[in-house]
């Protein structure tokens, strides 16, 4: 049977890890050519991502770059489950976001599933780490949201001062002038920090 048969037949996407781990304990013997196989063709599988959740971080952290890709979509079906285990990788996924950020410029919309789907999740340690990557992200002033979410989350972990805050906004706020779908986003996210804002 197929691997993407096997996952149709045996979970069930109506459930949650917890409730079908009998089913799903067919799965810890999964080899490293079925892993490849679920990264490369099952994207869009609910099943999928409820099988990348109960495998873990830790069993597929070789292949942690693969599923970091399904999270270029947050609408295909497996992307909630590989950005709840991402999230727990923290340390591991690190070194693939940035390089995400850094050599794929032009996917921008990665940029904010990936901000919303992982880094959110982070703790403040790890977001202060991501620090310089999230500044980038923001002075791209990209139209696609990505760079107000960068804002959001230093400022949410307040890993900027109100100042530097009140700089980056003032910045988007210029570049995003005359676009009051982009405009009223920044104010929703950043509120301006400076009372005359």
């Amino acid at each position: 049977m197929k691997l993407y048969q096997k996952l149709e037949n045996k979970i069930d996407w109506n459930k949650s890890v917890e409730q079908q781990l009998d089913s799903l304990s067919e799965f810890d013997d999964i080899t490293d050519k079925e892993i490849k196989e679920l990264a490369q063709t099952c994207h869009k599988s609910t099943e999928a991502g409820i099988l990348l959740e109960y495998l873990g971080y830790e069993r597929l952290k070789p292949y942690l770059n693969l599923f970091l890709e399904f999270l270029q979509d947050m609408n295909w079906p497996a992307a909630g489950g590989a950005s709840r285990m991402l999230s727990k990788a923290g340390k591991d996924i690190i070194p693939e976001i940035r390089r995400v950020f850094e050599e794929v410029k032009h996917d921008q919309i990665w940029h904010y599933w990936i901000l919303l789907g992982i880094v959110q999740d982070f703790d403040k340690q790890l977001i202060s780490e991501l620090k310089n990557d999230l500044i980038k992200l923001v002075n791209r002033k990209d139209k696609e949201g990505a760079s107000i979410q960068a804002l959001r989350i230093l400022k949410e972990n307040q890993i900027l001062s109100e100042e530097q805050v009140e700089e980056q906004y003032q910045n988007l706020l210029n570049e995003y002038r005359g676009d009051d779908y982009w405009i009223n986003d920044l104010n929703e996210e950043i509120k301006p920090v400076a009372n005359n804002g």
